[in-house]
């Protein structure tokens, strides 16, 4: 049998989306000045992306990065119902995902 590299390059390529971590998005719309982690936060929409197991938030506004935030993952006693992200005192103390027993913890 003869080796095809087309078809070796198509199979790995098709198997790419096995090997990839999965990313773990949420949009947040802020109304106030808000702290996550050592960062502020002013008021606007973002989009918040992490990867599973990863220790590095991404903060994204109009689709560019303006923020990268240390975070440690937490597991939850049950599946979140909702992607939320939970603030106290201005300050960002969870980002829960819809559906994930995997939380973010910036307490």
């Amino acid at each position: 049998m003869r080796f095809n590299r087309k078809m070796l390059g198509l199979s790995l390529l098709l198997a790419a989306p096995v090997w990839a971590a999965h990313v773990n998005t949420i949009s947040w719309t802020v109304s106030k000045a808000t702290t996550l982690g050592t960062t502020e936060i002013k008021p606007g929409d973002y989009q918040l992306k992490v990867e599973d197991g990863q220790s590095q938030l991404d903060v994204y506004s109009h689709g560019k990065m303006i923020a990268q935030v240390p975070c440690h993952w937490i597991q939850l006693p049950s599946k979140a119902a909702a992607s939320e992200v939970e603030v106290d005192s201005d300050k960002v103390t969870q980002i829960e995902f819809g559906g994930k027993t995997g939380a973010l913890d910036f307490k």
